[in-house]
C-alpha cells in the first residue's frame, strides 16, 4: 500500500503535466516566461 500512494500521486501529476503541455505549446508565444 505504501507504494500505491506515491505511485498514484506521480500518475496524477504526470496526467496534469500532459494536459498542460499541449496548452502551453499552443500558447507558448503568448506566455514563454511560464514555460
Amino acid at each position: 500500500m505504501a507504494w500505491t500512494a506515491p505511485t498514484l500521486k506521480e500518475v496524477n501529476c504526470g496526467m496534469e503535466i500532459n494536459m498542460y503541455s499541449p496548452a502551453e505549446g499552443e500558447g507558448r508565444e503568448y506566455e514563454p516566461d511560464l514555460y
